[in-house]
């Protein structure tokens, strides 16, 4: 009986042997979807408020339009200005501000008695319009 245990069990040992491996069968489909990660962190806040203004240029080719106090009243921390020009409210908006003397056209921001900034343009064709945009 010893025999043929030993003969049994090395029976088995040979037919355990691999013999040449033959070639790759078909991809199977695909499995089902995971499960769902953890979302992600925050992503950095964006500028922050972006206000627009269309005003009216006087006969003197002055523009002034009072920002909100949202917009801040640290002189060291004004808010972002962009400025443009047209001859129609909603015609071809012009970028402009060449900043070199007060006869040119200029745009800025000045800081007001009550402490509040407001977006001034100068030196405008009269009866234009000047847009400010703003961020704060």
């Amino acid at each position: 009986m010893r025999r043929s245990s030993l003969a049994f069990v090395l029976a088995l040992a040979v037919a355990a042997c691999e013999g040449p491996v033959g070639p790759e069968g078909p991809q199977g489909p695909p499995g089902p979807q995971g499960v769902q990660g953890l979302p992600g962190p925050a992503g950095l806040s964006g500028p922050g408020t972006r206000a627009n203004y269309v005003v009216r240029i006087s006969s003197t080719g002055d523009a002034v339009q009072a920002l909100p106090t949202a917009a801040g009243s640290d002189p060291a921390r004004p808010p972002g200005l962009a400025c443009y020009t047209s001859d129609a409210p909603n015609g071809v908006w012009l970028n402009f501000s060449d900043g070199n003397t007060t006869a040119s056209r200029n745009c800025g921001l000045v800081l007001g008695t009550s402490g509040t900034w407001n977006a001034v343009l100068i030196g405008g064709i009269p009866g234009w319009y000047a847009a400010f945009v703003v961020v704060y």
